[in-house]
C-alpha cells in the first residue's frame, strides 16, 4: 500500500513538472528563420548607417599575456548601428538571444561551463516594453542593432558575461513580433 502511494505522488510530481515547463511564454519553434534575420547566400552591403561588425572584431588576438583584450575596432563603434552575422545559441534568454560565431548549445544546471561558448559571443537585447521572445533562429543570421561596449549579462545566464550587446533595431523587432502570433 504504502509502495502504491509512493508511485502515485512520484507520478503526480512528474507530471506536475512537465506542465509547469509547457506553458504559454514559451518562444515559438522556429523552422526558419524570419526573412530579415536569414542569411542565404552572399549579403549585400550593410545600409550607409550600419557598421559591419565581425566577431574577429571583438578581442585582439593573439591574445596577450592580460588576457582577452577588446579591440580598438570594438571601442570604435560602441553606440553606433551595427551588422553582426551568426549563429543563434540554443539558450534560454529572457529578453533575448545569444549571438556566436560557431553554432553552440548552452548547457543546463550542473553542465552549465561544459560548453563550447567562444568568448566572443554577443548578447542580443530584444526591446525591455515587450514579451518578445525570439525561439531558435536556424542557420546563419544577421542582427542590426545598436552596439554598447562593455560588460553585458543576463538574468537568465547566470554568471555568464559578455563583451558587448546589442540592441536589437525595430525592423528585426517586428519580425519576431510576427514570428510570435
Amino acid at each position: 500500500m504504502i509502495q502504491r502511494g509512493f508511485l502515485a505522488g512520484l507520478l503526480l510530481a512528474l507530471a506536475s513538472g512537465v506542465s509547469a515547463h509547457s506553458s504559454s511564454t514559451e518562444p515559438p519553434a522556429l523552422r526558419v528563420a524570419p526573412k530579415v534575420f536569414a542569411v542565404d547566400g552572399v549579403l549585400d552591403a550593410p545600409p550607409r548607417d550600419v557598421a559591419e561588425l565581425r566577431f574577429q572584431d571583438v578581442y585582439t588576438l593573439p591574445v596577450g599575456p592580460r588576457g582577452l583584450e577588446i579591440t580598438d575596432r570594438l571601442r570604435e563603434l560602441d553606440g553606433r548601428r551595427v551588422r553582426l552575422v551568426g549563429y543563434m545559441v540554443h539558450a534560454d534568454v529572457a529578453g533575448g538571444f545569444v549571438l556566436s560565431p560557431l553554432p553552440a548549445a548552452l548547457g543546463d544546471a550542473d553542465e552549465a561551463l561544459a560548453d563550447d561558448l567562444p568568448p566572443t559571443a554577443v548578447l542580443v537585447d530584444l526591446p525591455r516594453e515587450t514579451a518578445l521572445r525570439s525561439g531558435h533562429m536556424p542557420g546563419l543570421i544577421q542582427v542590426i542593432g545598436r552596439l554598447r561596449v562593455g560588460r553585458a549579462e543576463s538574468e537568465t545566464l547566470p554568471g555568464r558575461v559578455f563583451p558587448a550587446r546589442v540592441e536589437l533595431d525595430a525592423r528585426f523587432e517586428k519580425a519576431l513580433r510576427k514570428a510570435n502570433k
